[in-house]
């Protein structure tokens, strides 16, 4: 597979082989429920990827604002979308006092009802949780990747704050 723009390379290196669980496939705990219907979901594909993943064989891509990508069950891992390698966690894009970017992993809150890993606040691997904020540095070399992030990050704040007011 052929990444023509530079941070997407980059960030699908660093991910290629990690998983939140070190190196083994975290979807063997959970009988890779983030890949079946039974999540009832698409993953939002990041600039760039719906030319790249165009016609791979076990995806589904339907277009819209932000390109959709829907799993039909097991794929070839080295072709999984960036929301595939960083699930369940974002690299949330925070300002600082300062006004500098930062970027800062979270739990996504959109994979709490599917991950169980992220339900469960499990304890992930470190090297997986840093490569997941050095890919979210790299995206934000890019002007394209870098908009795509922000608002996710928005959008992901908006989402978390509503959990806590509905928390009270």
């Amino acid at each position: 597979m052929k990444i023509d723009n530079k941070a997407l390379r980059e960030a699908y290196a660093l991910l290629e082989k990690s998983t939140p669980l070190g190196r083994t496939d975290c979807g063997l705990v959970c009988d890779a429920v983030c890949c079946t219907d039974a999540c009832g979901d698409s993953m939002e594909l990041f600039p760039y990827e719906k030319e790249l993943l165009k016609g791979a064989e076990g995806f589904d891509i339907t277009d819209g604002e932000v390109p959709l990508l829907k799993c039909t069950g097991r794929c070839e891992r080295d072709k999984r979308p960036l929301a595939c390698r960083i699930y369940p966690l974002f690299p949330l894009v925070a300002t600082d006092e300062n006004g500098n970017e930062k970027v800062r992993v979270i739990y996504d809150p959109r994979a709490t009802a599917a991950c169980p890993l992220c339900a469960q606040r499990a304890r992930l691997d470190r090297r997986f949780v840093r490569a997941v904020r050095r890919a979210g540095r790299y995206l934000l070399t890019d002007a394209e990747s870098a908009s795509y992030l922000r608002k996710t990050s928005e959008y992901i704040k908006e989402l978390i704050e509503l959990e806590a007011m509905l928390k009270g």
